[in-house]
């Protein structure tokens, strides 16, 4: 089985944190979605455990943490995971170092699992552990939030034109190592034991408008979620 324990480049710490303050407001708006979705789509409630797998910088984890009961973010990156803790752990948040298909034991079972563009990280058959072991640690009826670039959408020329005008870490390859669609999640999640709620998408256009009015942008961004119509990211909910 192909495995990978970390990306061909090495990323940063604090790098989602930096993504999440940037004064880019394309950038920032790209990172500000994934709080948005997670509230359109699976907000935390306040008696939730919550698991944020690859939580880089822990930004993420710290958000859901301000709703739910206990949040506990994981990722391979130790710099990212030291950082964290740092700047966001407390008595209901903290940040374990680790792959993110490892066989995790935890004191209790969580409600809510998140996993936001981590799986393309992957190969498929780590995404299937992954997500199996998703399943093992979720409670009864738990649900998983999971969001990754969607191939059929402007994402493969957005990544290319990333990659070659150099204006992110390399992701091709480098750190995108599966290209997903809509059809390939649904597949794996319904092998790996999960029924899927919904599969939508966001970030078409509304990152692109944040510089002019980021009013403007979020409204198009709660229409985005209900249109769901060629966005960049596949969003999937699904239950155990």
């Amino acid at each position: 089985m192909n495995k990978k324990d970390g990306d061909l480049v090495k990323i940063p710490g604090d790098y989602h944190y930096q993504a999440s303050m940037s004064k880019n407001k394309i950038k920032k708006f790209w990172y500000y979605a994934k709080k948005t979705a997670i509230q359109e789509f699976l907000p935390p409630s306040p008696t939730d455990y919550v698991l944020d797998v690859g939580c880089g910088s822990g930004v993420i984890t710290a958000y859901l943490a301000e709703k739910a009961l206990m949040a506990v973010g994981i990722d391979g990156n130790l710099d990212a995971i030291n950082f964290a803790q740092h700047k966001f752990g407390n008595n209901k948040t903290k940040f374990i170092h680790g792959l993110v298909d490892d066989n995790y034991e935890f004191d209790y079972l969580f409600d809510k699992i998140y996993c936001l563009e981590l799986i393309e990280h992957i190969y498929l058959d780590q995404a299937k552990i992954m997500l199996k072991n998703f399943y093992r640690l979720l409670k009864k009826d738990g649900k998983v939030f999971i969001t990754t670039p969607n191939y059929r959408s402007l994402w493969p020329l957005i990544e290319y034109l990333m990659d070659k005008f150099h204006l992110s870490h390399p992701l091709d390859k480098y750190q995108h190592v599966e290209h997903y669609n809509k059809q390939k999640l649904e597949r794996i999640l319904i092998e790996t034991g999960f029924k899927v709620d919904f599969i939508k998408t966001n970030c078409f256009l509304a990152p692109w408008l944040s510089p002019i009015s980021w009013n403007l942008a979020l409204k198009l961004d709660r229409l985005e979620h209900k249109l769901s119509f060629g966005g960049s990211i596949l969003i999937a909910v699904c239950s155990k």
